[in-house]
């Protein structure tokens, strides 16, 4: 019910004051009153309804959205394409994860050079898109703790979308981008802070 009342937000299904009443809610789906209250609890954390006295619930305007929450990425993935979607993640990790790759380029400890090698070994070891894309997470969780900025470590369900949806608009991308992923490490390795962010661009795609 969560998911379904997030989707319809998402895709415009209401306008600000259109959100359904309680009474309409609790036709529609068939639920508890306690159980609707969770739900309607968990759509206004995840931004997408602001609850006031004798107001009710209203839908909150799209900047106000988790866009990139865990769960809300999931449910995107999940509800099919969606070019918009899928370049707007893109640009995220653009922008995020070539910062994290340059300043771990400064930051990087030996452990963190010994994740990102393993993580070398074990793609060419196993190259299958399925392990690429398992490996190329670790690979980049991995930079964005080297980064030294806290919510860097934060970026575990953009990354997985990512993935998932570069793994649906050109399949086979994942195993093949290793080339890129190596420069990373040497860039990385070397302190090489402009090169790890260039090379950050090609590993995204």
């Amino acid at each position: 019910m969560l998911r379904i009342l997030a989707l319809e937000i998402m895709d415009g299904a209401f306008d600000v004051t259109g959100f359904p009443s309680e009474v309409a809610l609790l036709r529609r789906f068939q639920v508890s009153r306690s159980f609707l209250r969770e739900v309607i609890r968990g759509l206004t954390a995840k931004g997408f309804l602001s609850v006031k006295t004798r107001v009710g619930a209203t839908v909150r305007r799209a900047e106000h959205w988790s866009h990139f929450d865990r769960d809300v990425l999931r449910w995107r993935l999940g509800a099919g394409e969606n070019p918009v979607f899928g370049e707007d993640v893109r640009a995220m990790c653009l922008g995020l994860e070539c910062e994290a790759a340059r300043r771990a380029a400064k930051r990087r400890s030996v452990d963190d050079l010994q994740v990102l090698e393993q993580c070398l070994a074990d793609l060419a070891a196993d190259p299958s898109d399925t392990a690429a894309r398992v490996i190329q997470r670790v690979f980049r969780l991995t930079i964005c703790a080297a980064s030294d900025r806290p919510v860097m470590r934060s970026l575990s369900g953009l990354i997985e979308a990512h993935l998932l949806l570069d793994a649906r608009r050109r399949p086979g991308s994942t195993g093949g981008r290793s080339k890129a992923m190596r420069r990373v490490f040497w860039a990385i390795r070397d302190s090489d802070e402009a090169g790890a962010a260039a090379a950050m661009r090609d590993v995204i795609g």
